[in-house]
C-alpha cells in the first residue's frame, strides 16, 4: 500500500513494522542504505535497514507525523522545529566518519525528519556525502529561506525558523551560500519558479546571518 510519495521515491506499507522506499528513476539505493546502517551503529537517530535491492530499500516503519506536518498543524512552534534542526546537525557532525571529513545530510529540513515517541529520526539520505558541515547548515537555512520568500501563508513562520536556525549554528564564520545554491539549482526536482527564488532566499539569509535580530 502507498503511504507516501516524494520528489524522487515512493513509500509503501509492507506491514506495521516494515516499509518499501522505491526511486523512480531506477537510482540505486546502496549508498543511501550504507549511510544510514553507519549512522544507526553510532546512535544516530535513522530507520534500521532491513535489506536493499537495487532502487528498493526496505525499513523499519516510523510512527508519527513529519516535522513540517507538525509545523502546519500547529502542534510545534517555527523556532522549536529549527531548535530540532539544529540539535540534529550538531550530532550528524559529530558522528565518527568513514570520511576524511564528516557525514553531511544535505537535505536536512522539516519534511525529513519525523516525529516518533522515540524522538525526532532523519529520513531520506539520498543526498549524504562527507565535506564541510558548514555547507550542510547552509543548505538547511537555505531551504528554509525558499519558504519564506514564497507567498504562501507559513513564509512568516519560516522565516522565524531560519532566524533561529542560523543563531543556532556553530560554523565559525558566514555560511558557504554561493556553494549551497549552486548545489540547490542543480536539483533536477526544482521548477522554474523554484529557481528563480534562489536568489532572494540567498539574500535573506546573508541579511539575516549579519543580524539575526531582525528575525
Amino acid at each position: 500500500m502507498l503511504i507516501g510519495t516524494g520528489r524522487s521515491a515512493d513509500v509503501f506499507a509492507l506491514d506495521d513494522e516494515w516499509v518499501l522506499r522505491r526511486y523512480r528513476d531506477g537510482e540505486d539505493a546502496a549508498h543511501e542504505a550504507a549511510t544510514m546502517e553507519h549512522l544507526a551503529g553510532h546512535g544516530y537517530p535513522v530507520p534500521r535497514v532491513r535489506s536493499v535491492s537495487g532502487p528498493e530499500l526496505v525499513m523499519r516503519r516510523l510512527t508519527g507525523p513529519s516535522l513540517l506536518d507538525a509545523l502546519l498543524a500547529g502542534t510545534v512552534t517555527p523556532e522549536s522545529a529549527a531548535t530540532i534542526l539544529a540539535d540534529l546537525l550538531h550530532r550528524l557532525h559529530t558522528v565518527p566518519s568513514p570520511a576524511p571529513a564528516p557525514l553531511l545530510h544535505l537535505d536536512l529540513h522539516p519534511g525529513n525528519v519525523m516525529l516518533t515517541p522515540e524522538g525526532p529520526f532523519v529520513i531520506d539520505w539520498y543526498t549524504a556525502a562527507a565535506g564541510d558541515p558548514a555547507l550542510d547548515w547552509a543548505m538547511s537555512a537555505l531551504i528554509l529561506a525558499e519558504v519564506a520568500v514564497t507567498p504562501v501563508p507559513y513564509a512568516d513562520g519560516a522565516r522565524a525558523g531560519l532566524a533561529t536556525l542560523l543563531s543556532l549554528a556553530d560554523t565559525g564564520g558566514p555560511l558557504p551560500l554561493t556553494k549551497a545554491r549552486e548545489r540547490r539549482a542543480l536539483d533536477p526536482h526544482l521548477d522554474g519558479a523554484e529557481r528563480a527564488r534562489l536568489g532572494e532566499a540567498v539574500a535573506l539569509v546573508a541579511a539575516l546571518e549579519v543580524s539575526p535580530a531582525s528575525g
